[in-house]
C-alpha cells in the first residue's frame, strides 16, 4: 500500500509541475499579447493627444492636456505616456486636478446641449524609481 501511495504521489506532482509549467506558458503569452496591444493603443493616443510638459527642476514636472467632454476621473493614456518620457524609472503623483473656468457637465446630453465641456486635465508628478505595473488582463490589481 505505501508503494501505491508513493506513486500516487508522484504522479500528481508531475501533473501539478505540468500544470503549473501550462499556465506560466499561457501567462507570458497573455503577457505579450497584452503588451502588444498597449503599445499599438499608445501609439494611436500619443499621436492624437497633445500633451504640455513644463520642467519645474530636475525631478518635477507639470503636464496638462485639453478635453472637451464631461470630466469621467482624472486619469489619461496620453499623460501617462508622457510621464513615463519624462520620467524613465517611474513617478510618483504630487496632484492631479482638473481646471475650468466654469461649471463642469456631468454628462454627454449637457455638451450637446448648453454648456462649454472643455477643461484641462493638470497633473504635478515627481520622478522617482517605481517599478512598472504588469499587465494584467483583469485591470490594475
Amino acid at each position: 500500500m505505501y508503494k501505491f501511495s508513493m506513486q500516487a504521489g508522484l504522479v500528481a506532482l508531475g501533473l501539478s509541475l505540468l500544470a503549473l509549467s501550462g499556465c506560466s506558458t499561457i501567462s507570458s503569452g497573455v503577457e505579450s499579447v497584452g503588451k502588444g496591444i498597449v503599445y499599438v493603443g499608445e501609439s494611436i493616443e500619443k499621436v492624437t493627444t497633445d500633451v504640455k510638459v513644463e520642467k519645474v527642476d530636475d525631478e518635477r514636472f507639470n503636464l496638462s492636456v485639453n478635453f472637451h467632454e464631461p470630466v469621467k476621473n482624472l486619469d489619461s493614456w496620453a499623460m501617462r505616456i508622457e510621464a513615463r518620457e519624462v520620467c524613465p524609472k517611474g513617478y510618483v503623483y504630487l496632484s492631479r486636478n482638473a481646471r475650468k473656468t466654469g461649471g463642469f457637465a456631468y454628462s454627454d446630453a449637457q455638451c450637446e446641449a448648453e454648456m462649454s465641456c472643455g477643461y484641462a486635465l493638470e497633473w504635478r508628478i515627481k520622478c522617482e524609481d517605481v517599478p512598472n505595473e504588469p499587465f494584467s488582463l483583469f485591470g490594475k490589481t
